[in-house]
């Protein structure tokens, strides 16, 4: 009998850590969706404006190559193996706390490039650091009454090693060039300026006009007009007897057809000198 309580006890203190478990689930669902939307170079839901999409298309979503938001799905994936498997609260805190270290300083440096840097807000982003500040509180909330130096001196580390990491990555990475800058604050305007481009993911113009922006591409005002897709708006386009891909609505004209980056910037008044002027 007094065996079988203490199995019992061992075992519940050997159960899925449910907060850690819900938060990283959580974080990593957001880092699959950017990381997907990186690689499919589609517009990201955002809240505030095309906040997410400048961010996405910056420079500074990758680090040494790797995309921001590929590492992201690590992290969130280690944490959440963590917090599912049964293990003592000792063991667990002592392998998690540098991993929630790591995240917390690769937030902080992420969330300061993008207001100092890029002067935009990615929604999405700002979640995600707060779910990692939350794990992070989570596991100091609930540590062992005795915790070995060796974790703190390792999370110190994993801190450490996660901000030098970002940054040595942001040095290293070339800055964005002339036509970037250029492409890049056209489309912004082109957004700023109401400008429509109504297309379809499988339309060899529609990629065509695409590559004229490059990275860009994805601060364009861009409606999809195929169901199949994820970000597809049908109704949008009926309702606005699309006939042709792509086609541009530009102050109550529409235009057929791809456009170069200098008609687009004529026609919207975008000031900007050409990169070739600069």
């Amino acid at each position: 009998m007094v065996r079988a309580k203490s199995r019992a006890r061992v075992q519940g203190r050997r159960e899925p850590h449910l907060w850690l478990l819900t938060l990283s689930a959580a974080g990593l669902l957001i880092s699959v969706y950017l990381t997907w939307a990186r690689a499919a170079k589609v517009s990201v839901y955002c809240l505030v404006g095309s906040g997410c999409d400048i961010v996405q298309s910056s420079r500074y979503a990758a680090a040494f190559g790797i995309p921001v938001a590929l590492l992201g799905v690590v992290f969130y994936g280690a944490l959440l193996v963590l917090a599912g498997r049964p293990m003592e609260p000792e063991r667990r805190f002592a392998l998690a706390l540098p991993f929630a270290a790591a995240g917390v300083g690769s937030s902080a440096v992420f969330t300061v490039i993008q207001q100092v840097s890029l002067r935009a807000t990615c929604f999405l982003c700002l979640v995600s650091a707060a779910l990692t500040l939350a794990i992070a509180v989570v596991l100091l909330a609930g540590r062992p009454h005795r915790v070995r130096w060796t974790v703190w001196g390792a999370s110190a580390a994993a801190l450490l090693a996660a901000v030098l990491f970002l940054t040595g990555g942001y040095a290293a990475s070339r800055p964005i060039s002339a036509e970037q800058a250029y492409a890049a604050g056209l489309a912004r305007h082109l957004t700023a300026e109401g400008v429509k481009m109504y297309g379809a993911y499988w339309c060899p113009a529609c990629n065509n006009q695409k590559a004229l922006f490059g990275p860009a591409a994805a601060l364009l005002p861009y409606i999809e007009c195929d169901a199949r897709s994820p970000i597809g708006q049908p109704g949008v386009c009926v309702a606005a007897q699309i006939r042709a891909f792509p086609t541009w609505e530009i102050k109550g004209q529409r235009y057929e057809g791809v456009l170069s980056l200098e008609q687009l910037a004529e026609m919207t008044g975008y000031q900007s000198p050409p990169p070739e002027q600069r």
